[in-house]
């Protein structure tokens, strides 16, 4: 993930208002590596500090429509007819979209959550979308060439910490030995999803506004410093996309567009937590937390997109990410999460091969101990296209949605 930081503006259409803002263009890796390494936390430790970050945010503040969804009995959907839509009465509310507090759910009155009308079109009643923002396009001005994009594909990695697997390879960065990975790690999770209208899946994303490229041809404006608030743009929309594919496979699935890095990066991660464990109070149906991000690859001035030839076209690759216990007892079942990364590894990387890098196996924390299928998923780098992450994201969906069936 990268460890760069830019200065740019960023637009806020919704509020009128024009800030001046500092964006990073480092990821969960680079944050991690400053304060969510495990040994940062002492003992059982739980961020107590979390409510009084979360109330120093300023964020902005609209007048939002939303439409109520009746998580109904259709686990289908019709991916050819996007104009299909619940015709319900519209109601209009005002809503913090991006704040991370117990306020920033939207209102729940009657039947069902209200899920925001300009939120991805909703196929399925198994996808409920919750604080997707309404920013419209802000990387227009950036139309320059100056810099080099390179493609380039990871295949296998040799040397110290190579784990083979019947499907791709782990990376071993831990001290655990390979023995033991292929032992207990190789074993299926002991995971039990339902195919009901209660959620299954919580899609987020820590680091909202990482974004991608407009599109594949090769260069970069170097004025962007890969950050957008437009979903379209950023992780939220490849976010969608992956939630969209689950929904369609019959597996119900909360996507939250909550933005927990901007204005302010540093602590991203205790304000997602915050969330995620509000979403897990509420849905105490949901099994797996998937934290979606994209990576940040350079050489030199040179960015670096991962990608894979696949029968649908250049698709970005994935990487999973799993945190171990260094001792502090912060993640005492990490045995059950690294089971899980391992059987998402191999059940995409059988259905697309290439698509997955090697599964980062670390130690490293991430709110892994929410649950035992909570995952960090890198899908592309910042050299990636939009078009190629979208791609992955459907690829990766279909084979997530197969192998969670068979839980």
């Amino acid at each position: 993930m990268n460890s760069r930081k830019s200065k740019g503006r960023i637009r806020v259409l919704g509020v009128g208002l024009v800030t001046a803002v500092i964006s990073f263009t480092m990821t969960g890796v680079a944050e991690n590596t400053m304060q969510g390494m495990a040994g940062d936390f002492s003992g059982q430790k739980i961020l107590s500090d979390m409510a009084g970050i979360s109330a120093s945010l300023a964020m902005p503040v609209s007048s939002v429509t939303y439409y109520r969804q009746d998580i109904g009995t259709s686990s289908q959907s019709n991916s050819d007819n996007p104009s299909d839509s619940p015709e319900e009465p519209s109601v209009t509310i005002s809503q913090a979209e991006s704040t991370v507090s117990v306020q920033s759910q939207p209102e729940q009155k009657e039947s069902g959550p209200l899920v925001a009308v300009d939120a991805p079109v909703q196929h399925s009643t198994r996808l409920i979308s919750l604080n997707i923002r309404k920013d419209t396009n802000d990387l227009s001005a950036y139309t320059e060439k100056d810099g080099e994009i390179i493609n380039k594909h990871y295949g296998k990695i040799t040397g110290t910490g190579a784990v083979d697997l019947d499907y791709g390879q782990l990376r071993n960065c831990t001290a655990l030995s390979e023995s033991l990975i292929l032992t207990e790690g190789m074993k299926k999770p002991e995971l039990s999803i339902e195919l009901s209208n209660e959620p299954q899946v919580l899609i987020i994303h820590t680091h909202t506004t990482e974004s991608y490229e407009q599109d594949n041809d090769g260069y970069y404006d170097t004025r962007f410093d890969g950050r957008s608030l437009c979903p379209a743009n950023s992780v939220v929309g490849v976010g969608a996309a992956l939630a969209q594919t689950l929904a369609d496979n019959g597996i119900c699935v909360i996507h939250d567009g909550t933005v927990f890095d901007d204005p302010l990066y540093e602590n991203s991660y205790s304000r997602s937590r915050e969330r995620i464990e509000q979403i897990l109070s509420e849905y105490p149906s949901i099994k797996v937390v998937l934290d979606i991000h994209r990576d940040g690859i350079a050489d030199g001035d040179a960015r670096i997109a991962p990608v894979v030839e696949t029968d649908s076209g250049t698709a970005a690759q994935i990487m999973i990410i799993c945190g171990c216990d260094d001792g502090s007892g912060i993640l005492p079942d990490y045995m059950d999460n690294l089971r899980f990364a391992i059987y998402l590894q191999q059940g995409i990387e059988r259905d697309t091969p290439g698509l997955t890098r090697p599964l980062l196996f670390d130690y490293r924390f991430y709110n892994q101990d929410l649950t035992a299928g909570s995952l960090v998923i890198e899908i592309g780098a910042l050299g990636n296209s939009r078009e190629q992450a979208l791609r992955s994201a459907r690829l990766a969906g279909d084979s997530i949605a197969s192998l969670l069936k068979t839980l």
